[in-house]
């Protein structure tokens, strides 16, 4: 419990630097929240789950948002998380419907969760939080066009642009996994993480 409060904490200090935070909500997040600890590797959505979803905070770890593409009969890394990030399906959770996405582990991870039903009853009671998850929703779709872009620059661009954008990634996750995400194979990848050193 110690720990889930010391990580909740840590949510709260980011929250109160873009909005204001009513006291109350600390112990409310203690409730709801659950802290899951994950090897990596592990899978915690699946897609086509029309179960509850859920909203992670990635305190530890890097994470992948991958979904099955039709035409090439396999999955694609759509985007990729490190800690600090939010996790968050809004298609999912704001038309309420089959989850959009299957989540991925690529490194041992600790996340705190909390449940889309959950979410909801928290958002009838503090209603401005609604703005926050919009404000999550555009940052995902930014970043989401910012890895379509850089996956049109040559191969050592686009090992680049991963490293600046999740610093000692290519530490923590296979080149393989890395390679897949950024559409080229090991080889390239490996190659043009050596000419960046």
């Amino acid at each position: 419990m110690q720990e889930k409060r010391k990580y909740i904490q840590v949510v709260m200090d980011r929250l109160a630097s873009v909005m204001d935070i009513p006291d109350e909500l600390h112990s409310r997040l203690l409730q709801t929240a659950k802290l899951v600890r994950q090897p990596k590797m592990s899978v915690i959505e699946f897609e086509g789950d029309d179960s509850d979803g859920y909203l992670w905070y990635l305190v530890q770890g890097v994470a992948v948002s991958v979904k099955y593409d039709q035409y090439t009969d396999q999955e694609q890394a759509l985007l990729l998380w490190k800690k600090g990030d939010i996790i968050f399906q809004p298609e999912s959770f704001f038309e309420i419907k089959e989850l959009q996405e299957s989540i991925h582990l690529w490194d041992d991870s600790v996340l705190l969760g909390i449940s889309y039903s959950k979410l909801h009853h928290l958002l009838k009671d503090y209603p401005d939080f609604n703005s926050l998850l919009l404000r999550v929703y555009s940052l995902r779709l930014r970043r989401m066009a910012m890895h379509n872009i850089a996956l049109r620059y040559p191969a050592v661009d686009r090992v680049a642009y991963l490293l600046r954008s999740y610093p000692g990634v290519h530490s923590k996750v296979k080149q393989e996994l890395l390679a897949h995400y950024l559409h080229i194979d090991r080889r390239t990848f490996n190659t043009c993480l050596k000419e960046l050193r």
